[in-house]
């Protein structure tokens, strides 16, 4: 009988394990696909598609540039699994599946437990049933590098495959359905990596749709009132994501689930059954491994009945890790605008900038916006290709609700790329 047993091990499931762990609860984490411990982040998601980003700035051959993250994503995987052994979690390899409410069911193996995390993820969602048509994780599987490829659907995972590819030398074209490739933020920082991919060559099907794929990879691509027919080399779907919850048993455990087959839970992530938690994809968030993992952390303490872990997803950052990036956390100027909030507009361009200058990093700019009444920044949005750290900063600001003034005398090293956020404050206030 274990004190928790946690399905998955991805950033909810081994950040859960991990916490329960530390405070000496009896613990073991399931995970179906032992070869790929540490979930979709580590194995074929953020971890080595960041990494892809990395290389493919500084080389083009993609076997070498693949050879080396995934050398590396193995190093961590190896880590994550020590890491896991010496806090003293088990490894159960295998499916689950629940055959009653405090019982699952491992390749005939009868595990109890008093309490479940449920960290089960996400797969690709697939319109096409097409063999021409790869999911994103095709990416890391290839023979060789394509000549030319298509990318169904624009979002973070669509642009920054996009980027990658482009930098390896490919001819990209992304098909969008909705107005605009990022469709829902910051609309001039939209525009903006819109405009650079442009000008990299990437060519953007915005407003439009796949009419269809022949066998030969001939796609059939509506743009206005022009259907353009072309043939591509790779053909990735990266239309979004669907939760892994339907191969476990959840009607036999109580748990419910949502129109869209996600699972339901409270703020403390407890599922309608009780001694059930779910975290991460498979709940309908944001879909990030830090917002998994800080769920999971809230879940373990609702079950140690420590005090509640806050999770206001209203100051969660954000970033495309496409060149350039996009990073976003708090209000946005349009949501501002819509809220009718008493706001200020601070403005600044890495033009202005001498470390991207130099650097050749000079495209994009800073967006911060404040609370006027409060003499807070309550939103940040950032196109550049340095602004995760900065966004990182950001977030730590609005958070902490620290006041302008405090910011503007905190000196920042010079030069950096983070100084661009007092140089907006200093200098970047827009008209009203």
């Amino acid at each position: 009988m274990y004190d928790i047993v946690i399905i998955g091990s991805g950033p909810a499931g081994h950040t859960a394990a991990l916490e329960a762990a530390k405070h000496k609860m009896k613990t073991a984490v399931i995970e179906r696909v032992p070869e790929k411990l540490g979930g979709v982040c580590l194995n074929e998601g953020c971890i080595p598609l960041k990494g892809l980003l990395h290389y493919s700035m500084h080389e083009t051959d993609y076997n070498n540039i693949r050879g080396i993250v995934m050398q590396r994503v193995g190093f961590i995987r190896s880590g994550l699994k020590t890491r896991l052994e010496l806090a003293g979690v088990e490894i159960i390899n295998g499916e689950a599946r629940f055959v009653s409410p405090n019982e699952i069911e491992v390749h005939g193996r009868m595990i109890k437990a008093a309490n479940f995390i449920l960290a089960v993820g996400s797969s690709s969602k697939k319109i096409f049933n097409n063999p021409a048509v790869f999911a994103p994780e095709k990416i890391f599987d290839l023979e060789e590098a394509p000549k030319k490829a298509l990318i169904i659907g624009g979002g973070v995972i669509g642009c920054e495959y996009a980027s990658f590819l482009n930098n390896i030398g490919v001819s990209v074209d992304i098909v969008e359905l909705m107005d605009s490739i990022l469709f829902g933020g910051d609309t001039e920082a939209v525009r903006t990596v819109g405009r650079e991919f442009k000008k990299k060559k990437i060519r953007l099907y915005e407003k439009s749709e796949v009419l269809g794929i022949s066998t030969d990879r001939e796609v059939q691509i509506k743009s206005g009132d022009t259907v353009i027919k072309d043939k591509y080399d790779l053909i990735i779907e990266a239309i979004g994501r669907r939760p892994n919850t339907g191969r476990i048993g959840l009607d036999l455990a109580g748990v419910k689930l949502n129109e869209k087959g996600f699972i339901e839970v409270n703020g403390q992530m407890q599922t309608s059954a009780p001694h059930i938690y779910a975290a991460g994809d498979c709940i309908g968030g944001p879909m990030l491994a830090y917002t998994a993992s800080r769920e999971a952390s809230a879940a373990i303490a609702h079950i140690r009945n420590e005090k509640p872990i806050s999770l206001d997803y209203s100051a969660m950052p954000t970033l495309v890790f496409s060149h350039p990036q996009l990073g976003q956390v708090g209000l946005t100027e349009d949501k501002a605008k819509e809220t009718g909030l008493e706001h200020r507009v601070y403005k600044y361009f890495f033009k202005a900038i001498g470390k991207a200058v130099v650097e050749g990093k000079d495209a994009g700019f800073i967006k911060l916006i404040s609370d006027v009444k409060e003499n807070t920044i309550v939103g940040a949005t950032g196109v550049g290709d340095e602004m995760a750290e900065i966004i990182n900063e950001l977030t730590v600001i609005i958070n902490a609700k620290v006041k302008i003034d405090a910011v503007k005398d905190c000196m920042h090293i010079h030069p950096s790329y983070s100084e661009i956020i007092v140089e907006a404050l200093n200098w970047g206030l827009q008209p009203a």
